[in-house]
């Protein structure tokens, strides 16, 4: 693994726990208080063995969802603002991409104009003064201009060419510059299908949140009032609900690695 990768890998492990501290993630829509457990014990307690065992069972299993819940939602915020920062540090590195070797070759096409524009000044006076000498019929005059004329000639194409050969170096390292540019930028365009997956996955997991509102609020009125029979409905809805925001968590995890792994590849890329 090259430096610039190696730079990456460790700016994200860094990140990483900043990013834990910095806030809580979004807590899950069920919190289970001490006094609903109490509740909901009561409730328990008044069911026939049955139901009370598959009560408890659900509430088990809802306990459970709603810690992985919040442990999911940690790990996708962790995941997502360490892939917004590198995003930021990608796209430095690309409009970085050979800037410095350019700015140099633009300086030295610049330095050689500035250098060789006296000589050009130089050689232009005098082939207008020996368009005004042709006027005045001296031919020693005439020929002695011409002679001069002639010997800087070759000097001021030599200049010339020099200057075209620079430009075309230049020309050169831009043109590479923004095929290095275009590539890098093709590869980092690969996070735009993981990223519209995981604003999909969002969606229906925030609307299930909001059915699981619902459902809680019927659980506690169920336990409150001791009705088993409508605790085990709202249950079997509140467990039915976490299991499919649990898919849809984990899928929102995969696809932020997915977006982590083309960042890495594109940082590769810049540096190879």
């Amino acid at each position: 693994m090259n430096k610039l990768v190696q730079v990456f890998t460790a700016v994200v492990f860094l990140l990483m726990p900043i990013f834990a501290s910095a806030g809580t993630a979004a807590a899950a829509a069920v919190v289970l208080t001490p006094s609903i457990q109490a509740a909901f014990d009561l409730t328990a307690a008044t069911a026939a063995a049955g139901d009370r065992s598959r009560l408890k069972s659900q509430y088990s299993e809802l306990t459970v969802l709603t810690a992985q819940y919040d442990s999911r939602e940690e790990q996708i915020r962790v995941l997502h603002e360490a892939n917004a920062q590198s995003l930021i540090s990608v796209r430095k590195q690309i409009t970085a991409i050979d800037q410095a070797a350019v700015a140099k070759l633009t300086t030295t096409v610049t330095s050689a104009k500035e250098r060789y524009q006296p000589l050009f000044d130089q050689y232009s006076a005098l082939n207008s003064r020996i368009t005004l000498v042709k006027g005045l019929k001296d031919k020693t005059l005439n020929a002695v201009l011409k002679a001069q004329a002639d010997a800087m000639k070759i000097t001021v194409q030599i200049a010339r060419q020099d200057i075209r050969d620079k430009e075309a170096v230049l020309k050169a390292a831009k043109e590479a510059r923004t095929r290095k540019m275009t590539a890098a930028r093709n590869t980092l365009s690969g996070i735009e299908s993981p990223q519209a997956s995981i604003k999909s996955h969002k969606s229906a997991a925030a609307a299930l949140n909001k059915r699981i509102t619902a459902d809680f609020s019927s659980f506690k009125s169920a336990i409150r009032k001791q009705n088993p029979s409508l605790a085990g409905q709202s249950l079997s809805s509140l467990v039915s609900g976490y299991r499919q925001i649990a898919v849809s968590k984990q899928k929102i995890i995969e696809l932020e690695q997915k977006v982590a792994a083309v960042i890495a590849a594109t940082f590769k890329q810049i540096s190879s």
